[in-house]
């Protein structure tokens, strides 16, 4: 199978994975909040917001090493030895499992202790909750220890573009937990603790699948005892993720510190406002993340081969795309916000949508660059990259902090995460025009631009219901949505797309010849 012809087919088998998890979401986010009430519904988000340097890390990790294998397949492919390229991939591997088996446990054997110590004694918590959260907090831990020594056979799926393969166990898990949460909805109780550990077996279970597939379909996820400990290949992965934790260390700050810092200010109420605005954004954001997960090895393996034309067309159409069905959700929702969270949750917290309208705005700012990461995260030369974006991020929490403090309430925590954002964004595109090539000024009048434009006359559309429809009415929401589509998708196919990306988009329709 060609590359061109694995990227769609991953971008086809991610979209229906996501839709079809979109729509299982709109049901479950609800079931979930009914189930446990507002006040368990923030702690959960909080309490499970502890281990978020964790999961973090296990992210952060997984990039390195998926970076690593993803270039050494392109090095093979222009070398032509495939035996080559299959060794240094399997030293890789070795490498990384003993990375991952070890760093989780240690983290682990020092961070539970301060876990539970919070939970019990500086988070805000009603006191005939605290056990129930102690239970959530453990079970967390385990589905990110197990998270965590998994991380080299996942990045082999990613770096060899089996990503369809994954949605097959997505689509079983959606499955499972829709089954799991209506029998929750229809059976009131105290489900806190029950919630979490049933989310930690949907989470390890399909994990333990995935290593026994991985190490049967794949010749490099092999345990080889020379290979498990090479300094030269522990310092280069070390380096590379030490420089990506610190320029991701403010998204974890931004995420996890917010949900503290909401905590300690503004109360559990308040957290749920966040979870569910957090929900929200991420059921819009579905589709975009599954077409950069089906772009990022790719680029990689371009890098690695270098071919950087290549790459860089390919970085600046993950900008495009990333960013228009990001659109495609966000201007609706953005414009019956509203009405949406009435029809999907009854009653849901008071400071729910206008945190919602701060995380799309966010989420889309981030799409616009998130190309020129991918193109600089593959070419490995991050050090000053994540050192100047990594201390923007950091200063959300103090921006945020000081809004805070100074009383001018919970949206203007959200609006401190869009400013800092904006910021990052530009960076990437600076450091991507020098460190790889890619011209600013094709990304501001290719891109950026015309994405504002599509983006402004679609909503603009979309605001005629209003002059006949009431507020917040299903027929509304409906209508709103047609209109900003019968709007968004010419204007993008006309203005935004250039000819050969729409002859690529054009040769994935069935019966056109490849």
């Amino acid at each position: 199978m060609t590359e061109n012809r694995r990227i769609a087919l991953n971008i086809a088998a991610t979209y229906g994975r996501s839709l079809f998890a979109l729509a299982c979401g709109l049901f479950t986010g609800r079931w979930v909040l009914l189930s446990l009430g507002q006040v368990d519904y923030g702690l959960y988000g909080v309490v499970g917001g502890l281990t978020g340097f964790i999961a973090f890390l296990n992210g952060l990790m997984a990039g390195a090493v998926g970076r690593f294998y993803a270039f050494s397949v392109g090095q093979a492919r222009v070398a032509g030895t495939r035996g080559e390229g299959l060794e240094v991939c399997r030293q890789w591997f070795n490498t990384a499992l003993l990375i991952h088996t070890a760093l989780p446990l240690a983290l682990m054997v020092v961070g539970y202790p301060f876990g539970e110590w919070a939970v019990r004694h500086w988070l805000t918590i009603p006191p005939d909750r605290v056990e129930a959260c102690v239970w959530v907090f453990r079970c967390v831990c385990v589905s990110c220890l197990v998270g965590m020594m998994n991380v080299p056979f996942m990045a082999m799926y990613v770096a060899k573009q089996y990503i369809a393969e994954l949605t097959l166990y997505s689509f079983a898990s959606t499955t499972l937990n829709v089954c799991f949460l209506y029998y929750m909805v229809t059976h009131p109780g105290d489900w806190l603790a029950r919630y979490a550990l049933w989310t930690m077996l949907l989470s390890v279970a399909p994990q333990g699948i995935v290593v026994a597939r991985a190490m049967a379909v794949f010749p490099e996820c092999r345990l080889r005892r020379a290979y498990l400990w090479n300094w030269a290949r522990v310092k280069a992965l070390a380096n590379y993720a030490g420089w990506q934790f610190f320029g991701s260390f403010g998204a974890l700050l931004r995420s996890q510190g917010i949900a503290i810092l909401i905590n300690k200010y503004y109360g559990p109420a308040a957290n749920a406002s966040m979870t569910v605005a957090n929900t929200l954004s991420h059921q819009c954001d579905t589709l975009a993340g599954s077409m950069i997960g089906a772009f990022s090895p790719a680029i990689v393996n371009a890098c690695g081969a270098r071919d950087f034309g290549r790459m860089r067309a390919m970085a600046y159409r993950t900008c495009k795309l990333g960013t228009l069905l990001t659109l495609i959700f966000a201007i609706p929702l953005a414009l019956e916000v509203e009405g949406v969270l009435r029809l999907w949750l009854k009653e849901p917290p008071d400071q729910a949508a206008g945190l919602c309208l701060c995380i799309l705005g966010m989420v889309l700012i981030d799409k616009t660059a998130v190309g020129h990461m991918l193109a600089v995260n593959a070419n490995g030369r991050v050090a000053r990259y994540q050192l100047v974006l990594g201390t923007s991020l950091i200063l959300t929490l103090p921006i945020a902090w000081l809004f805070a403090a100074l009383g001018w309430g919970v949206y203007a925590i959200g609006g401190a995460m869009v400013l800092t954002m904006a910021f990052c964004a530009w960076g990437r595109v600076w450091f991507a025009r020098h460190l790889v090539g890619m011209s600013a000024r094709h990304w501001l009048f290719r891109i950026l631009l015309p994405l504002v434009a599509v983006g402004g006359v679609s909503a603009g559309v979309g605001l005629l219901p209003r002059l006949w429809l009431t507020e917040g009415t299903l027929p509304r929401i409906i209508l709103t949505t047609l209109c900003v589509e019968a709007a968004l998708i010419p204007l993008a196919w006309g203005l935004l797309l250039s000819r050969d990306e729409r002859g690529y988009l054009l040769s994935k329709l069935p019966g056109r010849r490849r």
